[in-house]
């Protein structure tokens, strides 16, 4: 217990007050919903709409779309969220910076928000049916933990995570594709089916903004082949999504939504497609040493200066982990 409050204590800001507002949010509309009646029957009986999205509510009720990421009403999903908010969120901010961070999270919190919500309204067109707009909630920490798979990939694809005390072993690089295919079939059992978007769309989301708009130094993005959308797929079916994706990026470069890879291949690197930051005791010195005499790259050598950070990312991570357990 001792050792969860000291590492609950050391948690950086960002990290410690989404896990307060996602705490707080969450755990008052489940004492509200145990005291309210009918509001699993009847959703103007519900009083988690006063801060969980409904689509057919949002105009009464606008400041939801500001709150609903941060609700979880489901105990098990809670517990979990928080558990990966300590621990991936903030592995991703201590490398990102808390700025970094929150950009990612707002990215994460609204977009596939609104993009949920905009499928929901077609699909009420389509079937001429306005039932859904009210009965489908909206929210939970769904997109923003399958977008923390997404970041975990791109900063540390081979690291191996391993749980259990060792029983079980993943490899970083099969999570996001793991978690898209496991909790869509949770949500699904569970009678949530804005979760099952939700997962869906954070991680098409956390990849376009990492891959072509985040911005690193002076460089937007992260076009290195390791961290290309095929990546995602198993190997049989890799080079079928390329060439679906290539047709997709053609389409968007044309359209002027993205930077061609002439136009990224001009930016100067500087510290690479990632902001490795090495924060912590003395034994780290020798890393902080390493990032603070690397020089910028450019051209035809970005690719080769991504995929050395990830090796340094992964080194940090490691060095990190083991200073943890002893």
């Amino acid at each position: 217990m001792a050792s969860v409050l000291l590492h609950l204590r050391e948690l950086p800001p960002a990290t410690k007050a989404t896990m307060g507002l996602t705490s707080l949010l969450s755990v008052g509309t489940m004492v509200a919903r145990w005291r309210a009646e009918d509001w699993a029957t009847q959703w103007d009986s519900d009083p988690a709409r006063f801060v969980q999205l409904r689509t057919g509510l949002v105009t009464r009720y606008p400041w939801t779309l500001a709150t609903t990421t941060f609700v979880e009403p489901n105990v098990l999903l809670l517990l979990y969220g928080l558990c990966m908010l300590a621990t991936v969120g903030r592995f991703l901010e201590q490398q990102w910076g808390t700025r970094g961070y929150l950009q990612f999270l707002l990215v994460l919190s609204l977009v596939p928000t609104l993009v949920a919500m905009a499928a929901l309204f077609l699909l009420s067109f389509v079937r001429d049916d306005q039932t859904v707009l009210y009965s489908v909630a909206v929210g939970g920490l769904a997109g923003v933990l399958s977008g923390f798979t997404v970041g975990l990939k791109q900063l540390a694809p081979d690291y191996t995570v391993k749980v259990f005390r060792g029983a079980l072993a993943l490899r970083v690089n099969d999570l996001p594709g793991l978690y898209t295919l496991v909790f869509p079939i949770l949500f699904t059992l569970l009678g949530q089916p804005g979760g099952v978007l939700l997962v869906n769309l954070g991680f098409f989301v956390a990849f376009v903004f990492l891959r072509f708009y985040r911005r690193s130094g002076s460089v937007r993005g992260d076009r290195s082949a390791a961290f290309a959308f095929c990546s995602f797929f198993p190997e049989f079916a890799q080079p079928v999504v390329r060439r679906i994706s290539d047709v997709v990026y053609r389409v968007a470069v044309a359209c002027g939504l993205i930077t061609s890879e002439e136009g990224y291949l001009q930016q100067d690197v500087g510290l690479g497609s990632l902001d490795v930051r090495v924060e912590g005791p003395a034994q780290f010195a020798d890393l902080e040493e390493v990032v603070a005499e690397d020089q910028p790259a450019e051209g035809l050598a970005a690719e080769a200066e991504a995929e050395r950070r990830r090796a340094l990312a992964t080194k940090v991570l490691d060095m990190r982990l083991a200073g943890t357990d002893q």
